[in-house]
């Protein structure tokens, strides 16, 4: 049994896999409308959050993630695993004991091999782990861009009564809070209406139910 210390390729295995989590929870909340910076139930660090493998599939079935990519992420998350929950996996060269068949994948993003089996799958690993990261990173440009864009758009100035209506039904984030005002100052347009009042307080429970994390 080794029992030398392993904490660095424990911590490069974890690290590696919580940057691609990162973005995958981001990229969940873009497809659902949902504030890039809120807090979830699902989809952030919490015990009620969904697992990375769950957050993968789900992108993959919208078409998010492509073939290889998903392979690649299945495979790191498979490792990020071994590394954080197995006590008999110390290095790199011990994976294809607990993993079926993980040195050739590996080994195919490790183009340069040496003598060392443990440097060839611990240099296959970040290379497998970059490429999948710089893919979702190029996904995350184009959501980041969109939701800069909204943001801007969404920008308005907020008067002292409309600050209290927003704390009064509890709105939270910049863009939840703006989405919300922007529907109350539509139905503010219709003067003399008798039931505004209603209406507008209709219009924001709907909008925390169909937001909860509003």
């Amino acid at each position: 049994m080794n029992f030398k210390p392993t904490f660095e390729n424990r911590q490069i295995a974890i690290e590696k896999t919580l940057f691609v989590e990162s973005l995958t929870s981001k990229l969940i909340k873009h497809m659902m409308g949902l504030d890039l910076l809120g807090s979830t139930k699902s989809l952030d660090n919490k015990s009620s959050s969904i697992s990375l493998r769950a957050k993968i599939d789900l992108l993959t079935d919208c078409g998010k993630i492509d073939k290889q990519t998903y392979a690649n992420l299945l495979h790191i998350t498979s490792i990020r695993n071994q590394f954080a929950h197995n006590f008999e996996c110390n290095n790199f060269e011990d994976l294809p004991k607990f993993i079926d068949g993980i040195d050739k994948p590996l080994l195919k993003y490790c183009p340069n091999l040496s003598a060392s089996t443990e440097e060839n799958l611990k240099k296959g690993f970040l290379n497998m782990a970059d490429q999948a990261f710089k893919f979702l990173l190029n996904e995350f440009g184009g959501v980041t861009r969109e939701y800069q864009i909204d943001m801007e758009k969404l920008k308005i100035r907020i008067t002292e009564d409309e600050q209290k209506l927003l704390d009064q039904y509890g709105i939270q984030g910049a863009r939840n809070r703006a989405l919300v005002l922007n529907k109350v100052r539509q139905l503010l347009k219709e003067d003399g209406h008798e039931e505004l009042n209603s209406k507008i307080n209709d219009e924001i429970i709907q909008f925390k139910r169909e937001n909860p994390d509003a």
